[in-house]
């Protein structure tokens, strides 16, 4: 007997339990690492459009470095925040702390002279000691409401600096180690422990070039610790070095075009841009927490 005919089966492209479409929810493949899901991000599937990308990146570090060069400080935020755009967060963070790390190097020789070595001294300790404490805090607490508590303490603090609350003289032990007390708990909860040594620094009687040179001598501590302690837990990885060797000579740059502009201000000025950039980094951690 004739069978009788029966149309072949169509093969399925949905994706099984045996083998799920890689392009599923927009989700990378396995063997697709964090550097091609963050061009994908972007839409960047083609060498002209990651070139692209790489220009943005670029912009980023630019703007971030001149800034690093001309306050001492403030990079950081807005590396992050805007490098985790586009590349993938893990290795965004250990990268900036790298472009850190540099960028302190290139600015120390020229303020070592200027640095207020004691205050420096006992705030950087306080810091180092306390970074666990932070850590233990956000096991704890949740990060969210941390950062907003961090944010709104940033803005109260400008906002007397802007009404001229000034404490008289230069920062003593106390302050110092209550600076760094607070600095290294917040940096250990939320990643962000540079507002209290801003602060510290620019709401005395402290000359404003001898603020930068300090605080930019303890960035190198605080960032060179950081950076050490993320490579020693494997996260400095391949990915990291090719983006830091991609982008030092760029903030290089930066940082040259700071330093000039700042040689050329007056103090009322820079105080001025440093209050502007306590407000932004402040509104920065409000739009990470509402974005999250």
């Amino acid at each position: 007997m004739n069978r009788p005919y029966s149309p072949a089966p169509k093969l399925s492209t949905s994706p099984t339990r045996s083998g799920p479409c890689p392009s599923s929810r927009g989700l990378p493949s396995a063997s697709e690492g964090p550097s091609t899901t963050s061009w994908r991000r972007w839409g960047a599937e083609r060498p002209g459009q990651r070139l692209m990308v790489v220009a943005v990146a670029a912009a980023a570090v630019l703007v971030g470095a001149f800034v690093r060069g001309y306050a001492g400080f403030g990079a950081s935020m807005f590396w992050v925040a805007s490098l985790s755009l586009i590349y993938a967060p893990s290795s965004v963070v250990p990268t900036v702390l790298a472009l850190e790390v540099i960028a302190s190097l290139a600015l120390v020789p020229a303020v070592f002279r200027q640095v207020q070595w004691r205050s420096l001294g006992w705030m950087l300790g306080a810091t180092v000691l306390t970074m666990p404490l932070g850590v233990a805090m956000l096991s704890l607490l949740p990060e969210r409401e941390m950062r907003l508590v961090v944010a709104v303490a940033v803005i109260a603090g400008a906002a007397a600096m802007a009404l001229g609350f000034r404490f008289e003289g230069e920062p003593g032990v106390k302050m110092a180690v209550a600076a760094g007390s607070v600095s290294g708990v917040v940096n250990g909860s939320t990643g962000i422990g540079g507002p209290p040594a801003v602060i510290l620094y620019f709401s005395g009687a402290t000359a404003h070039h001898v603020g930068r040179a300090s605080l930019i001598a303890y960035f190198l501590g605080t960032d060179l610790l950081g950076f050490v302690m993320m490579a020693a837990v494997g996260l400095v990885d391949w990915q990291v070095m090719v983006h830091t060797a991609l982008f030092a000579p760029i903030a290089l740059v930066g940082i040259a075009i700071g330093q000039r502009l700042f040689a050329r201000s007056g103090e009322s000025g820079f105080r001025s841009v440093v209050l502007v950039a306590l407000l932004l980094m402040a509104a920065a951690m409000i739009v990470q927490v509402a974005v999250r």
